[in-house]
């Protein structure tokens, strides 16, 4: 994943924090470099109306990083991997020690 990309995500991702404050796993509200969010996981904004978390489109089986509104209907509102993405369920996002997210594969 570039830096540009990268620096996005984490922009991004302040933003919601900024905005709206999250709920993850319906109680901790902050990400911290001990925590991780898998992906089959979700970090869900304190209004109810955004998430973050891997997802598909329908017509491919890769994995992409990325904000969508936390709808039925997938609707996505950015993508972090849009360049490189995952081939697999392997992706963890997590915030290294210096509070810049990180994107590992095959943990």
């Amino acid at each position: 994943m570039g830096n540009i990309t990268i620096s996005m995500l984490f922009q991004a991702l302040v933003l919601i924090l900024l905005c709206s404050g999250l709920d993850f796993c319906a109680s901790i509200d902050t990400i911290t470099s001990t925590q991780s969010i898998k992906d089959s996981e979700t970090v869900v904004s304190n209004g109810k109306i955004f998430k973050l978390g891997f997802f598909s489109p329908v017509n491919t089986t890769n994995r992409y990083v990325g904000i969508l509104y936390n709808i039925p209907v997938m609707t996505v509102v950015w993508v972090a991997n849009r360049e490189k993405p995952l081939i697999d369920s392997s992706g963890i996002v997590m915030i290294s020690e210096d509070g810049n997210v990180e994107k590992k594969t095959n943990l």
